[in-house]
């Protein structure tokens, strides 16, 4: 055997150990064991905060955010069934869930006291950021939600394409042709909208 088959052994079996040790934890979080959703909440809540902090690009939200995710995970976890979805993948559903939920009442108040007005150049190129940011962020939306999820994991949380399947409860070689669909998916929706932004 190669140090690569090696370490590609201890790789998997670390793997394998993380999900016994972490199927435990839920089992025993299921049963209202706080100390294991302790450990859970320990384990998950940096990833699931970083991964809110990129979408709503407000950090003390993401932090509401994430505190309300895995209150609603700790009243739903006696549901919860290993079989169907990865732990991992439930939670970041929830915290989706959460920040539709946080946009859909979200209501846009600016105080404009204080605030310096930009030279002509940067407020363009301010409106132009902006509009690409709503373009594309309209677009997103407009997608499927595996759609939306494979394209926020790999390009804005910078999972890989194995990673994207574990937390997705799929296959990593799934993923790849997932993520390709997506990204054609939204070149199909930005051309649409007229919102190129090549």
């Amino acid at each position: 055997m190669t140090s690569l088959d090696d370490d590609s052994n201890a790789i998997q079996a670390d793997a394998l150990a993380e999900r016994v040790v972490i199927d435990n934890l839920v089992e025993g979080a299921k049963h209202g064991d706080a100390d294991a959703f302790g450990v859970l909440y320990d384990r998950y809540q940096p990833e699931i905060l970083r991964y809110l902090v990129n979408h709503v690009r407000d950090r003390p939200t993401a932090e509401d955010l994430t505190q309300q995710v895995f209150l609603k995970a700790w009243q739903a976890i006696p549901r919860y069934e290993q079989r169907n979805v990865p732990f991992k993948s439930w939670l970041y559903r929830m915290a989706h869930n959460q920040m539709v939920d946080h946009f859909r009442t979200k209501r846009h108040t600016v105080d404009l006291e204080g605030v310096e007005r930009a030279e002509p150049a940067e407020a363009e190129a301010l409106v132009l950021a902006g509009e690409t940011r709503e373009i594309l962020e309209g677009a997103l939306l407009r997608l499927s939600n595996d759609h939306r999820e494979v394209l926020v994991l790999r390009f804005l949380m910078e999972k890989s394409a194995a990673e994207i399947g574990a937390i997705m409860g799929r296959k990593e070689v799934t993923m790849r042709g997932l993520q390709l669909r997506a990204l054609r998916a939204l070149r199909r929706e930005l051309d649409t909208s007229g919102g190129g932004l090549a």
